[in-house]
This record gives C-alpha cells, sequence and structure tokens, in this order.
C-alpha cells in the first residue's frame, strides 16, 4: 500500500504543475500519479557511488573525521516505478543526507555505512526475492525499505526467518505490522494509523462535528486507515456514516467524489485513506467537482505535490504529519535539518526533480527515511555493533531508543515500544492557511502517541 498518512500529507508528483494536474482531472478519464513520460527512477547519474560529506551541521556521530573502516552494509528496497516513485526520491534523498554526515563525523564507530539500493518494483513477490539475495548473496548486514504494506509484511516474515534485522522507513502504513505480525526482527520508526490519526480525531470531532464521509483504498492500506479512523472516532461519539472505497488507480473518479454531499449533512470528508498518488488525484477532484471548499477536508496531500503552492480549494483543510518546516520554532536542529536537505537535493537533482525541482522539495519528503536512518546509527553505535554478528546486540539497543529533539531528531522526540517494536516520534495537527503556508494547531509529543497493545515479539 502507498503510505500514506500526511504525505500523505505527502505524496505524490512527479514534477507536474498544479494546473496540468487539474487540467486531467478535469478529464473523464483521470491521469495516473506519473506521467507517461516519467522515468522508471533509475538511479541518478548525479549521486556519487561513495557519498560526498555532508556541508550542513552534521547528525551527531561517533567521534570526527571521515569514516574509513570496513563498511556496515545496508540493503535498501527503494520502490521507484509508478506513485511510488515520489517515495523512492526521498527514501534516496533523505537516506543519503543521514549516511553523509553519519560518515563525515566517524561513522558507526569508525565504520562507514555503505547502502545499496534495490527496486523491487512495488511487487511482494519481487521484493522477497530481492531481500533474500541481499542478505543471502550480498550480505548486508540490515535491510530497510519497501513501500507497500503487501511488500512490508512479507519481508517482515522473511527477516524473521532469516535472523535480519529489518526497518521499513516510509510507507508500509498498516498497522498490521506492529498489531499482528511483530516479530523480534522486525522494528518500524514511522508512526502509522491511530499513532497520527488520534491526535487528528481529537481535533477534527471537537471542532467539525461528528458524522464524516470516509475515501479510502479498497485494499489493505486503506482498509487498515478505515478501522483505526472508525474506533477512533466512535471513542469520541463520531462515525463514518458514509465510506467511499475506492479502487486502487481507478481512473475515472467522478462517479466516487460525487457521493460526497454538500447539503451539510457530514462534518467533513476524510481522504488520507488513499494510497500515494490517489490521495493527490482525489484531492484535486474535490476541488474540480465542487466539493472542496464546500466541504471540509480532512488528510490532504501537502503543498509539494501541488508544485509547491496549495490550491485555493484546499485553503483551511486539516492534516497531520511527523515533520513540518519551522516546527517547533527556534529550533537549531530544525534549521541544520532544512540545510542539509537543501544541499542533497542540489547535489543529486535526478531525484529531486521527481518534485518539480530542488526548490519544490519539501524537507518533510525524506525527513522519516533521515530519522530511521539516524535511530538506527544510534542503536549501531550504542551496541558496538560491527557486522551481522551483532545482531542480537543491535535488537537490544533498537529496543531501547530514546532520541530527544536534536540534530538526529530535529522535528521532535523518537521512542521504540520494546513490546512490539512500534516507534513513535512527534505529530502536528495542521491547517493549510494560505497558498504556501501551514498553521500549527496541535502538537503531540511521542511519548504521548498512541502505542499499539495487541502484539509482542
Amino acid at each position: 500500500h502507498q503510505p500514506m498518512r500526511g504525505w500523505i500529507g505527502r505524496y505524490v508528483s512527479f514534477g507536474w504543475s498544479l494546473a496540468l494536474s487539474l487540467a486531467f482531472v478535469a478529464c473523464s478519464s483521470a491521469p495516473q500519479a506519473a506521467p507517461t513520460s516519467a522515468p522508471a527512477a533509475p538511479a541518478p547519474t548525479s549521486a556519487p557511488a561513495a557519498p560526498a560529506p555532508a556541508t550542513s551541521a552534521p547528525a551527531a556521530a561517533a567521534g570526527g573525521g571521515q569514516a574509513t573502516g570496513t563498511p556496515i552494509k545496508i540493503g535498501y528496497l527503494a520502490d521507484s516505478n509508478g506513485t511510488s516513485a515520489p517515495i523512492a526520491a526521498g527514501m534516496h534523498l533523505g537516506t543519503d543526507l543521514a549516511v553523509n554526515q553519519i560518515n563525515a563525523n566517524g561513522g558507526v564507530n569508525g565504520q562507514p555505512i555503505q547502502v545499496q539500493y534495490v527496486d523491487p518494483q512495488s511487487d511482494p513477490t519481487q521484493a522477497v526475492q530481492m531481500a533474500t539475495q541481499l542478505i543471502q548473496t550480498d550480505k548486508v548486514d540490515v535491510l530497510m525499505g519497501a513501500v507497500l504494506s503487501s511488500e512490508c509484511l512479507v519481508v517482515q516474515q522473511l527477516v524473521a526467518k532469516l535472523q535480519v534485522v529489518y526497518l521499513p522507513t516510509f510507507g508500509c502504513a498498516a498497522e498490521e505490522f506492529s498489531s499482528q505480525s511483530c516479530n523480534r526482527y522486525a522494528f518500524r520508526f514511522e508512526p502509522v494509523g491511530r499513532q497520527e490519526l488520534g491526535p487528528l480525531v481529537d481535533f477534527i470531532t471537537k471542532n467539525y462535528g461528528k458524522n464524516f464521509a470516509m475515501m479510502y483504498s479498497d485494499y489493505a492500506y486503506g482498509q487498515s486507515q478505515l478501522k483505526a479512523y472508525t474506533d477512533l472516532l466512535a471513542q469520541q461519539g463520531a462515525s463514518i456514516t458514509l465510506p467511499i472505497p475506492v479502487p486502487q488507480n481507478e481512473p475515472n473518479l467522478a462517479p466516487y467524489v460525487t457521493k460526497i454531499p454538500t447539503d451539510g449533512s457530514i462534518s467533513g470528508v476524510i481522504i488520507n485513506g488513499l494510497g500515494a498518488g490517489d490521495l493527490t488525484r482525489v484531492s484535486l477532484a474535490l476541488g474540480q467537482y465542487g466539493i472542496a471548499p464546500k466541504v471540509q477536508v480532512i488528510g490532504n496531500s501537502g503543498r509539494d505535490v501541488y508544485g509547491g503552492t496549495y490550491p485555493d480549494f484546499l485553503k483551511g483543510s486539516v492534516n497531520v504529519q511527523t515533520y513540518i518546516t519551522g516546527q517547533p520554532p527556534n529550533n537549531p536542529s530544525g534549521d541544520a535539518y532544512e540545510k542539509g536537505w537543501r544541499d542533497i537535493t542540489a547535489k543529486e537533482p535526478d531525484w529531486a526533480n521527481i518534485f518539480g525541482g530542488a526548490d519544490k522539495a519539501l524537507g518533510f519528503e525524506g525527513y522519516l527515511q533521515y530519522t530511521a536512518m539516524t535511530a538506527l546509527k544510534t542503536a549501531m553505535t550504542a551496541s558496538g555493533f560491527t557486522g551481522r554478528a551483532d545482531t542480537e546486540k543491535l535488537i537490544s539497543a533498537l529496543e531501547k531508543v530514546n532520541m530527544p529533539m536534536g540534530p538526529d531528531a530535529p522535528g521532535g522526540g523518537i521512542i521504540m515500544d520494546p513490546a512490539d517494536h512500534q516507534g513513535a516520534q512527534t505529530v502536528y495537527v495542521y491547517r493549510v492557511s494560505g497558498p504556501q503556508q501551514e498553521e500549527l494547531l496541535a502538537t503531540t509529543p511521542a511519548e504521548q502517541v498512541p502505542q499499539f497493545t495487541s502484539c509482542h515479539v
């Protein structure tokens, strides 16, 4: 499944201009998320094989100076086809930024991190095959990535058999990963489902009402989001009175969007149960068919997917995510991350161009990938990890991760629950207040983010 959730506030643009997107949506057959001319996102030729040291303030590392020891190898499943291309771009940019900074500042106890990216093409079968090759043939020490829930759930079971630590970084947002199928080797630092939705539901039920429509992708991710919303709304005496399942990549959105009433009978329409490109296309269709701004929109995409500028009809829409540029204010670590992000997008233009250029690639796009790597580095350093032989020590250290806001967690604190290996991060509820402005509505610290309690490793 494609993530969501905020990017869900976040996702998916291949550098479209807003005008072009709206023109496509106006047609009876809405576009796929990527134009046919978009490449399959090959590894950018401008990206160096051995990343150059970042010029921005580095993530905290053990010791100074460029790491020169035996590399710690990380295999990375970075889906770069179709609607997953923006996520792959964020994976490369955010991960490369973290690795550059770590390696420039001593690496992991003197050992540099080396990342090997592969593209499973959003195919669970290929994801398992490539993960197996990375582990058994390429001898990587840790596995990361995979975008769709259908991929990461099968990879999660694979690593339990092969006994290698695995961290999905962005995407893989189905609650099942932590609520049903958790295991000793799999860790997820990205907050998902009710972890982000809890603070958002609290806000919308207090401010908009109790009866909501919800458009969601009719597969694992969307169904997981629907269940999370249903449970959370019920706790507030509210409900989804109009569920609208949408087939993945459905070309004609009119029959679905036009089900939403504009007569005031619903309190708003929730759309962040839609995956990747579908979320962006639906949000545009809401404006095209006159639903927004008549109906309160909840869970819109971030402005990066609209060419850096929100369309007028999304003013007043609300969403939640783990990182907003400039929040919290007066935060030197956030400023350093933003500078590092600008540096890496300038150095790797082939990936930045997927967002329409370095100036339109917002820091959020690589934030979860960046912090997944810094959290992994923190655990590796603390455990004395030197390679796969130290897997048990790494597991123990990952279970203890508790990172306050700082260079490694510039948007807010990050913690790990040792019971189910599901992390939590500070989350922000915000409102679109202008073409390029977000108004902060609520902040939930990592330690107050809801955790799952139904699965134990």
